[in-house]
């Protein structure tokens, strides 16, 4: 595991902005908005989506998710004699957006394998420590992802159930006819 220190922990936030923009968030702190203890520095797992995994605390994650509001975190828990743990998409999603999205086809693919270190993994089987994973991801939904007016290409999301066969059948027919035209 590395050792990461709390400055490195700021230093990696500022190092990846996500460029994403936030209407969800008020002026309510990072400790109300995802029930974290602001006031706890005892050691936690981090796992920043498509980063690395980290120790940190409550008392820094608030710090980092107060001062960069692009972000969210999610807490999923770490089964005890668990060596890894499966990140699947819907651990990212908060409470009210898992069953807004649950039809979606990739609800529930995996986005990361994640190797407990073996210090958190002795602790948690001997201790009850590190018993959760705390995943940090940029504020965004599925529907983020739907193409504006201007996108020569649809998103996925816009037309699944909308006579998919038959729009899939008309562009392969299209492409087919660019082909033959080139």
């Amino acid at each position: 595991m590395s050792g990461t220190t709390n400055n490195d922990l700021r230093l990696d936030s500022s190092r990846h902005d996500t460029d994403l923009s936030n209407s969800t968030h008020s002026s309510r702190s990072s400790a109300d908005r995802y029930a974290l203890d602001e006031v706890d520095s005892s050691p936690i797992l981090l796992y920043k989506y498509r980063g690395s995994l980290q120790t940190s605390s409550q008392k820094d994650l608030c710090a980092w998710l107060d001062k960069d509001e692009t972000l969210r975190v999610t807490k999923m828990k770490i089964p005890r004699y668990s060596s890894y743990v499966d990140v699947k998409r819907h651990d990212l999603f908060m409470p009210g957006e898992k069953e807004q999205y649950s039809r979606l086809p990739n609800y529930d693919s995996s986005v990361a394998s994640i190797k407990v270190p073996s210090t958190a993994y002795w602790s948690n089987v001997f201790l009850g420590r590190y018993n959760s994973l705390y995943i940090v991801s940029p504020e965004s939904s599925p529907n983020s992802s739907i193409a504006d007016s201007e996108s020569g290409r649809p998103s996925p999301t816009s037309t699944w159930g909308h006579n998919s066969e038959e729009d899939a059948a008309a562009t392969a027919a299209q492409e087919a006819q660019r082909d033959r035209a080139a």
